[in-house]
């Protein structure tokens, strides 16, 4: 009667770990494909901010560049 308690206390056990490792499986697999899609996204983010010309620092410098041009005439 011992026996088949220890026995199906070990079969128990293995049956929960193999359960445990599935869904450690599963968490680890969903959290690296929204880790993966984040740094897509940010990766995209720098891509465009590089990419895209310098509104900003084109209009300052040309309108500088006017207002000099208007001074000398």
């Amino acid at each position: 009667m011992l026996y088949l308690l220890e026995v199906n206390a070990l079969v128990a056990a293995f049956v929960f770990a193999g359960a445990g490792l599935i869904m450690l499986g599963l968490f680890a697999w969903q959290e690296a494909k929204a880790y993966a899609a984040a740094r897509q996204r940010m990766y995209q983010r720098i891509t465009t901010l590089v990419t895209q010309p310098r509104v900003f620092a084109n209009s300052f410098a040309s309108s500088r560049r006017v207002r000099e041009l208007t001074v000398r005439t």
